[in-house]
């Protein structure tokens, strides 16, 4: 691959790829839930605040990390930290393996309720259709159950895309995709949210979704779901960004693509939040049911595949099918465009680390992927999710961002001080937030998170500690195998 195909070809496919990456189920569902229980605008100010606050600074950091070195995650932390940071590393790509390996699997979802849409397959109960016919629930996380086919089909499908794109170089493969079917899946949003708003009832969603309740601001609750929202809608701490902002050309403008970004992910979850809140609107108006009490769960499968369909059926059979399609299909775009870039991230790795062909890694990841998906497709798949995230999208993640900004904290005495640092110009913004307010964010989240993980226990809390000590075992192994694989080539070329 030559050196000009490994980067991208100009900065809005850079841009879109990196929006694809953060933009992903919890834009399009989740956000809604968590506005829609915290208080309208009450949610959305403080948003705005974490994201100039917390979301940009870490953003600027990964993406500076990435463009500065033209290295992956851990390749960087071993620049900074040297074995211990290359753990650290390892640790964030062993969290992209756990995440891609259930998120290849809900992207599936998404690629069958597509087909369910369109074929009118989806009944009334659709509850019962999505837990037993779909899913094959199973009472507990201790009864596996058997792999659903249509789940296990549709996850083949998203694997054998992902491979198809990922296997091309950057320009040709990600950046094109990403460049094609972001744009597209905006305009979409907008078109949607439009034509549900002017729907009987429909333009009532606007002033429940953006009416402030200031009342919720005193609220702990409230703060703790938007620094959390934010972070993980960004994908922050699991080097993701560093992975594709080492693909930049030197005339890059870092700093201004990361604002695109962070604008970006915001504006498709404050889109798709008027397209949720109009369908609510429209079914309290024509159904005579208080709005207050229409969505009870913040459960991204409830709402994506149990209520959102419950939802298209106050549309008729027809409306119903084509606003299904697109519905379903929004959220495929979205969560496929993730995939991309988790699997990036891990070949990325891969690639450097062990001296392989970019062919080579993309198939050894996806296989690997597909291996670990298996669990996700089984009867007790979303137990296993319940057990795993609050760790895997939680505690781990903000402990990778906690260190992304010790190794790399821009001091005037730091690795990357030249690049923070200028005469004349003595403070920055972002780095007054990377320096005092993102650490103090972060830990006092991070924190929380431990107080009250051993507040009590049960059997969901010892599989994601295990996950947790199990990946540092491995995470250290592997950084002390690249020492020694280091130290052998040394040896051989002396």
């Amino acid at each position: 691959m030559s050196n000009q195909d490994s980067t991208w070809k100009n900065q809005w496919g850079y841009v879109w790829a990196l929006i694809g990456s953060a933009v992903g189920f919890a834009n399009i569902l989740s956000f809604s839930a968590q506005v829609y229980k915290n208080g309208g605008g009450a949610f959305l100010l403080p948003y705005g605040l974490a994201l100039f606050l917390l979301g940009i600074p870490l953003l600027l950091l990964e993406g500076i990390v990435g463009h500065h070195w033209k290295s992956p995650l851990v390749t960087a932390y071993g620049i900074a930290w040297g074995k211990i940071g290359k753990a650290f590393g390892w640790l964030a790509v062993i969290a992209c393996l756990s995440i891609g390996g259930f998120y290849i699997v809900l992207t599936g979802y998404s690629v069958a309720y597509t087909y369910f849409s369109m074929t009118s397959q989806i009944p009334e109960d659709s509850k019962t259709f999505f837990l037993d016919s779909f899913l094959q629930a199973t009472p507990s996380i201790k009864e596996f159950g058997k792999i659903s086919l249509p789940i296990f089909f549709a996850t083949l499908f998203v694997v054998a895309a992902t491979w198809m794109v990922l296997v091309r170089n950057i320009r040709s493969g990600i950046e094109r995709i990403c460049s094609i079917f972001m744009p597209l899946l905006v305009i979409i949003l907008l078109l949607f949210a439009i034509t549900v708003c002017f729907l009987p009832g429909g333009m009532g969603g606007w002033s429940y979704y953006l009416k402030p309740d200031f009342s919720k601001l005193l609220e702990p609750a409230l703060w703790r779901d938007v620094f959390g929202q934010l972070f993980f809608s960004l994908s922050l701490g699991l080097g993701i960004v560093v992975g594709y902002s080492r693909h930049t050309g030197k005339k890059a403008n870092i700093r201004k693509a990361m604002f695109y970004v962070a604008l970006g992910d915001f504006l498709v979850s404050f889109i798709a939040g008027f397209a949720i809140f109009g369908c609510l609107a429209h079914i309290s108006h024509t159904q005579n049911v208080p709005f207050e009490s229409i969505l009870t769960t913040e459960s991204t499968f409830e709402i994506g595949f149990i209520l959102f369909p419950k939802i298209l059926q106050f549309f008729g059979s027809s409306l119903s099918s084509v606003l299904g399609v697109i519905f379903f299909f929004c959220i495929f775009v979205a969560g496929i465009t993730g995939v991309f870039s988790i699997v990036e991230s891990i070949v990325g790795n891969v690639e450097v680390e062990f001296q392989t062909t970019r062919k080579k890694a993309v198939t050894l990841t996806l296989a690997a992927l597909l291996a670990i998906s298996l669990v996700f497709c089984m009867g007790n798949s979303s137990h296993i999710l319940d057990a795993l995230v609050p760790m895997v999208m939680g505690t781990n993640m903000l402990l990778g961002g906690l260190a992304l900004l010790l190794a790399f904290r821009p001091s005037r005495k730091g690795i990357l001080a030249p690049l923070f640092w200028s005469s004349g110009k003595k403070y920055d913004f972002y780095v007054l937030c990377l320096q005092y307010i993102a650490p103090v964010i972060l830990a006092v989240i991070l924190a929380c998170n431990v107080v009250q993980e051993f507040s009590s226990w049960e059997i969901g809390k010892s599989v994601r500690w295990s996950w947790f000590i199990l990946a540092l075992v491995v995470s250290t192994f592997l950084a002390n195998l690249a020492k020694r694989r280091a130290i052998v080539a040394d040896a051989s070329f002396a």
